[in-house]
């Protein structure tokens, strides 16, 4: 077995990747080189270093983890990558590796952020009510995206909001419940973000939603509440699908 054999076997039976809410301008750099506008192998070689240390830990036990539920096939790949998981020099395959999916996937979620803002950027031209609600609208799905968020890191919070009726006041609770400081934090950073040239009126919206630090309450954040609103829709689009399927069969 090949080192990039073993590499790809791993990451493909754990899934293994850099937490997209951490992820510094040394990755963002490395998206924008994958897209033909740097040197790929120098930046993944900063995005290695600037994330590996604080990372390798959490990297190593997710290593081991895997190995313990692997099968035997799979051994010498895992013994093979656990070697890089535990060294702290982060010119390593594993850590370059890591930060060259993780740039790749910040480069796709980019690309679907800016469909969103192109999807808003006549009714925002426009002007008027449609202007606020569809550059909103935007906004929550570009947190989502770039964030990398999941309805499921959510699910309590959101039953309870399906299960109100989804009333005004349960979205206000929606939002006070899964609206920490640090989320609404990165949030309005990955907003604040947004630009596509092919729409500049629905970039300048959502820019303005994100403008200033968020308030102290999340229910009143322009940001966080259409964000958790779009995580919401789409966990009951999965459970609609869901049920579905299970019907099907």
């Amino acid at each position: 077995m090949t080192p990039e054999e073993a590499l790809a076997t791993v990451l493909a039976r754990t899934g293994l990747g850099l937490p997209r809410g951490i992820l510094g301008p040394e990755v963002r750099a490395l998206a924008g080189a994958l897209s033909g506008e740097g040197d790929v192998g120098a930046l993944a070689a900063s995005a290695a270093a600037a994330h590996w240390p604080e990372l390798r830990g959490p990297m190593e036990a997710a290593v081991r983890r895997g190995r313990a539920r692997a099968g035997a096939e799979d051994q010498e790949a895992f013994a093979v990558v656990l070697g890089w998981a535990a060294d702290p020099d982060p010119d390593n395959p594993l850590a370059r590796a890591l930060a060259v999916r993780a740039a790749s996937e910040l480069a796709a979620a980019g690309e679907r952020a800016r469909g969103h803002l192109r999807a808003a950027e006549s009714a925002v031209a426009e002007g008027g009510a449609g202007a606020a609600v569809a550059a909103a609208a935007a906004a929550g799905a570009i947190a989502v995206e770039l964030l990398d968020l999941d309805p499921e890191d959510f699910g309590p919070e959101i039953l309870a909001y399906v299960e109100s009726g989804k009333a005004e006041e349960a979205v206000d609770a929606l939002a006070r419940s899964t609206g920490d400081a640090e989320i609404r934090g990165w949030a309005r950073e990955a907003v604040a973000s947004a630009e596509d040239p092919e729409a500049p009126a629905a970039a300048a919206g959502v820019r303005k939603l994100a403008e200033g630090r968020p308030p102290p309450d999340p229910a009143a954040d322009l940001v966080w509440v259409p964000t958790i609103l779009a995580l919401a829709e789409e966990a009951i689009e999965r459970a609609l699908v869901e049920g579905s399927g299970g019907g099907a069969g």
